[in-house]
């Protein structure tokens, strides 16, 4: 039942998480998650197609608990877990054809991408960097696994 109550709390956004806790949650995530494409990369390299494209279909998850934990972070700075939102979109930056455009629009290239670094390297001074907010607020008491 223990595992069931741990496993529930990895997805729950509610609630504060405090800046130590939150780091080694990231650490852990990139652990397991590069832990989880080296084993999917391995199954299939032994033939195992279904096994690893199974064990890669776990990486959503991992990011789902990732993201639950972000939330919970931003709450601990007094910050609205829709905070996410930019931070998707300037993640999405990174995905967009932007070679495409650098002939005919190369400022607008060098603006989309000094927009995306600008706002990824506050939010990781954000969450993995600053201290929560002292006290109770909004989203309740701070988090004592500090």
């Amino acid at each position: 039942m223990r595992f069931f109550g741990i496993l529930a709390r990895a997805f729950d956004p509610r609630g504060r998480m405090s800046a130590g806790a939150y780091r080694r949650v990231f650490v852990r995530t990139i652990l397991y998650g590069a832990g989880l494409l080296c084993f999917a990369i391995w199954l299939a390299g032994l033939g195992g197609r279904a096994a690893a494209i199974l064990t890669a279909a776990t990486l959503p998850v991992v990011g789902l608990a990732m993201l639950a934990a972000t939330a919970r972070r931003l709450h601990d700075r007094d910050r609205s877990a829709g905070w996410l939102v930019p931070w998707g979109l300037a993640q999405a930056v990174g995905f967009a054809p932007l070679d495409r455009m650098v002939d005919t629009a190369p400022l607008l290239v060098i603006a989309l991408l000094l927009a995306m670094l600008g706002f990824s390297a506050w939010f990781i001074v954000e969450t993995l960097m600053r201290r929560g907010s002292s006290g109770a607020n909004r989203f309740g008491p701070p988090d004592d696994a500090g």
